[in-house]
Order: structure tokens, then C-alpha cells, then sequence
């Protein structure tokens, strides 16, 4: 452990950064829920302490909050008769790493959720809880879309644009060798190669 880091149980934890939030200004229910996603976080190895920081900081400014955005959203999508429509998350929310223990509460209601940006995968979050960051993960809010994750697509196949395939090409054909008589003789191993 790192000499500057405190040894801190996560139900510690979970009330500091409940009484955090109180102290920032949020209401008594919303900061128990920060409270909450702060354990949860921490039970997953996710920088909860740090994120709440960042995002405590931005509620004092008078900024929207991700434990605020998540609570709304769990709230709705939980219901018995919500259907989960992809819908826009709020724009350049900092420590977007508190909507996904709500996003945990959603996923435990309608399946896997994911949240999509214009790049990409940005993370999934299954019904047990489970994370998965894609690579468009970042420390705000960039476009994006909360919706249902695409069932895992257990097919060999890949399908990639020809241009990039072609491209590809090229730069492969830079070390291949010209069939020839010598060329061939010489293919494969010289010992025996199951591989």
C-alpha cells in the first residue's frame, strides 16, 4: 500500500463520503445513495474516494452530479412497466464512475446495459454487476447513450471494411515470400509442427 494512502474499510468509506456529499450540499437521500455507490465501487476496485472528489467538487460549483443522474434514471428504469429505450446521459458529467452502481439496479432489471459514444463501447454493466470499461471511457460524459448491450456475437467472423482490408494487405505482402520452387521446398518447419 502506498505510504500516503489510508487503510479505510469501505463501510468507512461509505460514510465518509455520504457526510461528504451532506456537506457539499446534496439533500440527505442523495447523499446516503453516494454513500452507497461509493462502497459499491470500492467492493469492484474502482476509485470511488477519487471520483467522489471530482464530482463533490463539481456539485459545490452548482454543477449536475452523477450520483443525482443515476438515482433519476435507476428510479425510472426499475419500474415493472419501463421498456429501457437508448436514451442521451446529461453532457460532461465529471466522474461519470458513480451512474454504474445505478446502472448495476438497472441492468438487474432489464439485462446488460451498455453506454455507447460516438466512439465506441464506453462500458457494460451486467445484472450481477459486473463492469466491463470499453475503450471510450472517460472522465466525462461525451454524447452519450445509456441502451440495452447487444447480445455477445459468438460468430468466427469478423466483418471489416474492404479498404481497410486492402490496406492491411499491402502492408502484409511487404513479407511474403514469391512462391517458388525454393520457396516451397523451404515452407513449414524442419521438425514436426502441430501447431
Amino acid at each position: 500500500m502506498n505510504d500516503d494512502a489510508l487503510d479505510m474499510a469501505q463501510s468507512e468509506l461509505r460514510s465518509l463520503v455520504t457526510k461528504a456529499a451532506r456537506g457539499a450540499g446534496a439533500s440527505w437521500g442523495l447523499a446516503e445513495e453516494a454513500g452507497w455507490a461509493a462502497e459499491w465501487l470500492a467492493r469492484r476496485g474502482l476509485p470511488a474516494a477519487q471520483w467522489a472528489e471530482t464530482w463533490l467538487a463539481d456539485t459545490e460549483a452548482g454543477r449536475p452530479d452523477p450520483v443525482g443522474v443515476g438515482a433519476i434514471l435507476a428510479d425510472r428504469l426499475t419500474t415493472q412497466t419501463v421498456v429501457l429505450h437508448p436514451e442521451s446521459l446529461p453532457e460532461d458529467l465529471s466522474a461519470p464512475g458513480y451512474l454504474l452502481p445505478f446502472l448495476h439496479l438497472i441492468a438487474a432489471r432489464h439485462g446488460t446495459v451498455a453506454v455507447l459514444g460516438p466512439f465506441g463501447s464506453v462500458v457494460q454493466v451486467t445484472g450481477d454487476g459486473t463492469v466491463v470499461f470499453g475503450p471510450a471511457w472517460s472522465d466525462r460524459t461525451r454524447s452519450w447513450r445509456l441502451c440495452l448491450a447487444q447480445p455477445a456475437d459468438s460468430t468466427s467472423r469478423a466483418a471489416i471494411p474492404r479498404t481497410a482490408a486492402e490496406n492491411l494487405g499491402r502492408l502484409a505482402l511487404r513479407i511474403t515470400v514469391p512462391p517458388s520452387e525454393v520457396s516451397r521446398r523451404n515452407a513449414g518447419a524442419a521438425t514436426s509442427d502441430n501447431d
